[in-house]
């Protein structure tokens, strides 16, 4: 059973090695996508129509370009922006969240919490004193 996880993961490195030129553009051009739109509900579906590729070669190419999937490059790039926001304005942590393209400040609240081990007020409080 080994044997063949070990080939599906050299099958899948082949695939991630057999990016082209062009591919590689677009992959740069759906992360500029992420980047200016991150507010906006972004599936793999759509952005791998905006920049015309295959979702799998998109996937695979935006975990190669970044060292990660699609949801946690999005993810990260939201939690950029929601970082900014905290240190850098007063708004509600409900605003932040619209802003930064999370569904609801519950879910940002959560998220925010699980990667930098401490709430968005917590990080507010301790980058602005």
């Amino acid at each position: 059973m080994e044997k063949t996880t070990s080939s599906n993961h050299r099958m899948k490195a082949d695939k991630i090695l057999r990016l082209s030129p062009y591919d590689l553009r677009c992959i740069d051009c759906a992360i500029q996508y992420i980047e200016k739109h991150y507010s906006d509900k972004i599936s793999a579906e759509h952005l791998s129509m905006e920049v015309g590729l295959s979702k799998d070669k998109l996937q695979a190419g935006l975990q190669h370009r970044t060292g990660k999937t699609l949801h946690k490059y999005i993810q990260q790039v939201r939690l950029e922006n929601a970082r900014e926001l905290l240190v850098n304005t007063n708004d509600p942590l409900k605003s932040v969240a619209d802003a930064s393209g999370f569904v609801n400040e519950s879910h940002f609240c959560k998220v925010f919490k699980k990667m930098h081990l401490i709430s968005p007020v917590q990080y507010r409080y301790q980058q602005v004193s």
